[in-house]
């Protein structure tokens, strides 16, 4: 998953990052110029959101179908992908998100190091580190940011893991 504003070049193995201010940056036949945006921060607790809406954000592409079983605890199974046939599996729904409440606190507690060497070893990726962990890190080298996760993780806990315990 990029991070930030990059460069892919035609026939390059690696993005060029670019940093958040640049001008005069020639792009050429069959570079890739990436822009990740965040999508809408939401309101209130995604494991009450609405599981079919959940399935409607699949079919218009909004959220993958791995991310919507990670941050809404919705488990879909896929009928025709083509068609963008979709069902709500409403069992597993209901498992993965007792099981997703009962380690939620603790996720948001471990260890900010133990995360890092997660997200250092692919096991996890950037938005696991921040929306199920509360934790920062340089995201090119997966080092720790502690001060960025202090200060994220406060506010986390005033947010989301007050209302969860």
């Amino acid at each position: 998953m990029p991070h930030g504003l990059t460069l892919r070049r035609a026939g390059a193995e690696r993005d060029e990052r670019l940093g958040s201010v640049f001008s005069d940056v020639p792009i050429g036949l069959g570079d890739v110029f990436s822009r990740p945006t965040a999508g809408g921060g939401g309101f209130g607790d995604p494991l009450e959101r609405d599981p079919h809406l959940v399935v409607e954000d699949v079919k218009d592409d909004y959220v993958s179908l791995g991310r919507a079983a990670k941050d809404y605890g919705v488990v879909i199974r896929t009928i025709d992908a083509e068609l963008c046939e979709y069902e709500l599996d409403e069992a597993a729904t209901a498992a993965l998100r007792a099981e997703l409440r009962a380690s939620r606190v603790a996720d948001a507690r471990i260890d900010p190091e133990i995360v890092a060497a997660r997200f250092r070893a692919g096991e996890i990726n950037a938005l696991d580190a921040i929306r199920r962990h509360a934790v920062i890190l340089d995201w090119g080298t997966g080092a720790l940011l502690p001060q960025s996760t202090r200060q994220f993780r406060e506010s986390f806990e005033r947010r989301s893991v007050a209302k969860w315990a």
